[in-house]
């Protein structure tokens, strides 16, 4: 599963754009903060030692930019092969960016991507990623379009190349509540945070047709998806999966979805809803062979509500491949919960949720050969509060040194904290979390995928939300040789939004 909160993020579309409600006491508590999410299209090549061009890959990358300052903008940025013949390689990571406007239209930037990642069998060594560029944009009133020169650089493997590349941009603002409105309620109608209207943890199992020399298999995928409804029946959303079972390890998916679902009430079962929906996205790794990178995927679902904010379901479909073999019918069960119900006029409660960015060190990290060694990610965190002490927690995380470039992680649990978002004073606060999810690639033992993960964190709260953690635990494979302690330095940023 890895990456996979941070793929989630990635492909985030942003917040509504409805206003805050005039004269209302909320004003001087919900915040905006210009947003930006910004794909790149590089054409890649990949060298050897001698500098000899070998091959080209196409990488797709997806940054999720927020003004911090006036003209700077920064935030988590993610990387996968959408052409060649890497299908399966991504990388995480975070950009400063600094804008410039030229003209009423015009504006330049320039940028810096640092992050990690790997896969595909892409010689990347430790996985440390470097990538500066400079663009030149032009505002068209909905989207920016323009052209870049970049580097990428990968210094401890074989890519290092310089190439034009294409920009797209949508420009938005994401509305939040301070930290000191969380437990209270608010007539605000907008949403707020990244817009999403539900999430859902899925399991599914992936029937892969043989192609070429390689027999049928079955691999078992954990993964997560979020929904933003558009209407009473259309959505749109993002979700990502990575095998855990079937001998897969490293295979991932991350995709973008569109959907129509309708509850059956004219059959008298208002409680159940049937679906159809679509996504395309990238995905590979793991053995599986999908090309370039590029996937496509139809389904059918049916829902059950169980409550006003739990569901489950289940779902069938295929998926392809855009080049390579690969070929897949799939079954899924899903279990979900509501975020916000955006149809209902009830009042808005303000909840509390916070994101974290994160460095972990692995100091015995197993490998296949037999050999145990230390690694380092780096990686994103999301928190969703479900009280005034536990959370719902899911985490990414990719290698960027400890010569095991293709390996990351992702999971997701629940977690138990001594004072919640609402503290707004500085104070020293005790968290403790368990996770289970999947991991794999370069090189790691983690034999199918499946890991867990025990966590304790010391945290020091600062004014405005901000609070600075430091965590010790351990992760292990549930069939595999890793088993490893863990040491974690994050910095959490805590803010409230609104459900209905």
């Amino acid at each position: 599963m890895g990456r996979l909160c941070w793929a989630g993020l990635m492909l985030a579309f942003g917040a509504a754009q409805a206003q805050a409600p005039s004269g209302s006491g909320y004003e001087q508590r919900l915040r905006e903060l210009p947003m930006a999410l910004e794909m790149r299209w590089d054409p890649v090549h990949i060298r050897a030692h001698d500098g000899e061009s070998r091959e080209r890959m196409g990488l797709l990358g997806t940054g999720l930019l927020f003004e911090l300052e006036p003209g700077w903008w920064m935030g988590p940025v993610a990387i996968g092969a959408a052409s060649g013949q890497r299908g399966g390689f991504f990388a995480l990571g975070a950009q400063v960016q600094r804008r410039w406007q030229l003209a009423e239209q015009w504006r330049a930037q320039l940028g810096l991507t640092a992050g990690g990642g790997g896969g595909a069998g892409a010689p990347v060594g430790g996985g440390l990623l470097v990538q500066p560029a400079a663009s030149l944009m032009y505002d068209w009133g909905t989207v920016q379009t323009g052209l870049s020169w970049s580097r990428v650089n990968m210094p401890s493997g074989q890519i290092g190349s310089q190439q034009w590349g294409l920009v797209l941009s949508w420009d938005g603002r994401m509305r939040y509540f301070d930290v000191g409105a969380i437990g209270d309620t608010s007539p605000y109608a907008g949403r707020t945070g990244l817009g999403f209207d539900r999430v859902m943890l899925s399991t599914t199992q992936l029937r892969v047709n043989a192609h070429g020399d390689v027999p049928s298999a079955s691999v078992r995928l954990m993964g997560v998806r979020a929904d933003h409804h558009t209407s009473e029946i259309g959505y749109w959303g993002i979700e990502a999966a990575a095998a855990t079972q079937g001998g897969a390890d490293g295979y991932m998916e991350v995709l973008g979805t569109i959907g129509l679902e309708a509850p059956l009430v004219s059959w008298g079962l208002p409680s159940v809803s049937v679906g159809v929906r679509g996504a395309l996205g990238l995905g590979g790794g793991g053995a599986v062979r999908t090309g370039g990178g590029s996937l496509g995927k139809v389904a059918t679902s049916l829902r059950l509500d169980v409550g006003r904010d739990a569901f489950v379901g289940v779902e069938a479909g295929v998926v392809r491949s855009g080049s390579g073999d690969h070929k897949a019918r799939y079954a899924q069960a899903l279990i979900g919960l509501q975020l916000d119900h955006p149809e209902s006029f009830a009042m808005a409660h303000v909840g509390g949720m916070a994101w974290s960015a994160s460095v972990q060190h692995l100091s015995h990290a197993a490998r296949k050969d037999g050999r145990s060694q230390a690694l380092d990610t780096v990686g994103l965190k999301v928190q969703q509060d479900i009280g005034a002490l536990f959370y719902l927690t899911g985490q990414a995380q990719s290698a960027f040194a400890g010569q095991a470039g293709a390996f990351s992680m992702g999971m997701a649990g629940v977690g138990w904290s001594t004072a919640n978002a609402g503290q707004v004073s500085p104070g020293w606060q005790f968290s403790a979390e368990l996770l289970a999810g999947a991991a794999g690639g370069g090189g790691v033992d983690t034999n199918g995928g499946a890991v867990g993960q025990g966590m304790a964190y010391l945290g020091y709260a600062l004014r405005g939300g901000s609070e600075v953690q430091v965590g010790l635990g351990r992760i292990r494979s549930l069939h595999g040789g890793l088993n490893s302690p863990v040491i974690d330095l994050s910095w959490t940023q805590h803010l409230g939004v609104s459900s209905r």
